[in-house]
């Protein structure tokens, strides 16, 4: 796990300088190690674990921790090598030594070998948690032939490395747009290579990172200094800035060591009152529990309540495994953060997930994680959903990612083909120079994007309009929904209001199966498929949709036939149910129904009241048996008492057709479930 959450990683700054390395006994360099190891200062721990190392190299357990090391401050190499040495050393206590050497062997581009070592590791390791680890090897084996495939079929994008005085020595982090040209990272701006930090003290003088703005100009971003507002403190690590949807919170971590050494974030968030933001406060108990960290804030919405949700990373209880991305809700009326939610097995693995960002135009969610196949290290993937409901994880590819870490993938904030994400890949040629110790800010812009939209009119339908006269509903609520190849369900992506003509616009993706409902009161809602499958070029999709409005009275339901006597449907009323009230039940779901049944004046009321009673009961069943909620569906017989043609003619005589026409079965709209759960009385919505 990286403990560190690529924040506090101090890559050059050392515990002493070197040289007093060097007159270190032993027992000392164990103790530093050790100790900048807990405060998240891998770089020290492995300069300190690699001199005890040299004095004694048949320490098989310190061995180990330079190789975790090693690991966690980003030197794959060195990672490598210790790692095989400490299994060697001691092959029993340290057989999980050849997990994390295989992964190093795969991260460093040698998949053949990592191949090898994962499956030593299969037959050698006896620990309780082997059962991850081989989730994680899953994953992982599949990496060498998407690697091949990645790299043959390079994702169309030009990347550019931030200059100097954005970029520095130290770890960059979390770029957020504020708009087109301006942004806010985080980072650690200091010449000072070398700090003492005081194993024994957590409160001793130690760097700290705080949020800065950078600006473009003339197409160069240029760092613009701390970020103004009340956010940055001398004491507290300050990182990953992000706004709600309507610009008027601002969310963001302060992280701090405890009286245990262990480094704990929480996330805060400050108000714009009046053009000045508020003094920051924390997310509440629920979502900051003191022993864990919660971190890397992204704001989304929910589509069905419109509620703000607030996906963050954490290493509570209760996750898949490592870093998970979890989730909370605002509720605007209390002002208060609900207890967390993990954001499900669809989204997280046993390895880490990481560095959330939610985009709320197509409710895409970018993530990084190195529990899904990759390239190595942390690959930058997407989604689509909210809350627990997604799709598989896509890996973005190659050269987006690397065999290395890459994260804090994020967009634009109109030009949706470019953004910022964060790597500590190798700089070479035009990129200038760089080992992979340390994150650094990039551009992107993607070479070959395909904008969809889908557009339409939303017009009053009935059976005697033509299309001519077609008149506009304006102000209905247009969702569109994508087709998840997973399960076939379906999951919620955005959703916005008709215009004053009708008009809708949203943004959707190509070789896409989707669906688009339609609700506004006073009308039946309408639901209708399309997809974007061999979309290669940005256009529009064009899709009108017609709504009818709610009927007032009974609507009678044809060809809803019985055996004489009896209550039990025929095959031909089935079909007539499906083909229309099941149809409007299923695209209005909150409808409450009145079945009505009625017969003619043959056979005593008693009689006729039961049988009508009992067909109606028998269409609800049926409805019921298709998946409709029961509390939607109110059966009701009426008997002969409701007759809307008369039984008899002027002379006395039978009238067969006006039995014919008495004998009927309707539904009629009674009311609405609203969100509480109670249902509200047709005439007053």
């Amino acid at each position: 796990m990286f403990l560190g959450f690529w924040l506090f990683s101090l890559s050059g700054m050392m515990a002493q300088e070197k040289d007093g390395v060097k007159t270190m006994r032993p027992g000392q360099l164990k103790t530093f190690g050790k100790s900048s190891f807990n405060q998240g200062d891998y770089s020290s721990a492995a300069m300190y674990y690699q001199s005890y190392v040299d004095a004694k190299p048949k320490n098989a357990k310190i061995t180990y921790q330079l190789a975790e090391s090693y690991r966690l401050s980003k030197d794959y190499r060195n990672a490598e090598v210790m790692y095989l040495k400490a299994y060697e050393l001691n092959p029993k206590k340290n057989a999980l030594a050849l997990y994390h050497h295989a992964t190093m062997l795969k991260m460093n581009g040698k998949f053949d070998q990592a191949e090898e070592y994962y499956k030593k590791f299969k037959k050698e390791y006896k620990g309780k948690d082997k059962s991850t680890y081989l989730k994680m090897i899953g994953n992982n084996t599949k990496a060498a032939d998407f690697v091949s495939n990645s790299l043959k079929n390079p994702v169309k994008i030009n990347i550019e490395h931030l200059d100097s005085t954005i970029n520095t020595n130290h770890v960059e982090a979390a770029p957020v747009f504020i708009n087109d040209s301006t942004i806010i990272y985080s980072s650690l701006k200091t010449d000072q290579e070398y700090y003492y930090l005081n194993p024994d003290d957590s409160t001793s003088n130690e760097p700290f990172r705080k949020l800065y703005s950078a600006a473009k100009s003339e197409d160069v971003w240029q760092s613009g200094g701390e970020y103004p507002g009340p956010f940055n403190k001398e004491d507290m690590h300050v990182s990953n800035g992000t706004f709600s949807h309507d610009g008027t919170r601002f969310y963001f971590t302060r992280c701090k060591r405890n009286k245990k050494n262990k480094t704990i974030c929480a996330i805060y968030v400050s108000t714009n009152e009046d053009g000045e933001w508020s003094e920051p406060i924390s997310l509440g108990p629920l979502v900051n529990d003191n022993d864990v960290t919660n971190t890397q804030p992204t704001i989304g919405t929910e589509s069905a309540k419109n509620r703000e949700i607030i996906y963050f990373v954490s290493d509570r209880e209760g996750g898949k495994g490592g870093l998970d991305i979890w989730y909370t809700t605002y509720d605007s009326k209390k002002k208060e953060y609900k207890a967390p939610s993990n954001a499900g097995a669809k989204l997280n693995t046993p390895g880490d997930e990481v560095t959330p960002y939610y985009d709320w135009d197509t409710k895409v969610l970018y993530f990084s994680s190195d529990g899904w196949t990759g390239l190595g290290g942390q690959d930058i993937f997407k989604t689509i959903g909210e809350l627990k409901k997604w799709v598989t994880p896509e890996n973005m590819g190659s050269p987006l990612n690397s065999s290395y870490d890459d994260l804090y993938y994020t967009l634009n904030k109109t030009n949706k083909e470019t953004g910022m994400f964060v790597s500590n890949r190798e700089l070479k040629g035009a990129l200038g120079a760089k080992e992979h110790c340390c994150d650094d800010i990039f551009t992107f812009q993607w070479l070959d994007a395909v904008k969809l939209e889908v557009k339409g009119m939303l017009y009053e339908s009935s059976d005697s309009l033509i299309s001519s006269e077609k008149i506009p509903v304006k102000g209905a609520k247009v969702n569109i929904e994508m087709k998840s190849a997973d399960d076939t369900s379906y999951i919620a992506v955005n959703g916005v209001f008709t215009d004053a003509k009708g008009n809708y616009s949203l943004a959707v993706m190509p070789n896409r199966e989707y669906r688009i409902t339609t609700k506004k009161e006073g009308y039946l809602a309408t639901v209708k498929e399309f997809d974007t499958n061999g979309k290669t070029k940005s256009g529009i999709v064009t899709v009108d949709l017609g709504m009818k409005e709610a009927p007032l009275g009974a609507i009678g339901l044809q060809n809803i036939y019985y055996e004489y006597g009896k209550s039990t449907l025929t095959q031909s009323a089935k079909t007539s149910i499906d083909t229309t009230l099941l149809v409007i039940m299923t695209e209005n779901p909150d409808l409450v129904i009145e079945l009505s049944s009625h017969t003619d004046n043959i056979g005593s009321d008693t009689d006729n009241q039961n049988l009508s009673q009992a067909r109606a009961e028998s269409v609800v069943n049926y409805l019921v048996s298709k998946g409709i909620n029961p509390k939607m569906l109110n059966a009701k017989g009426y008997g002969e008492t409701k007759p809307i043609a008369s039984n008899q003619l002027a002379d006395g005589a039978d009238n067969p057709k006006g039995r014919q026409l008495n004998r009927r079965t309707e539904f009629r709209i009674i009311g609405k479930m609203m969100p509480d759960g109670t249902i509200q009385e047709q005439g007053d919505f």
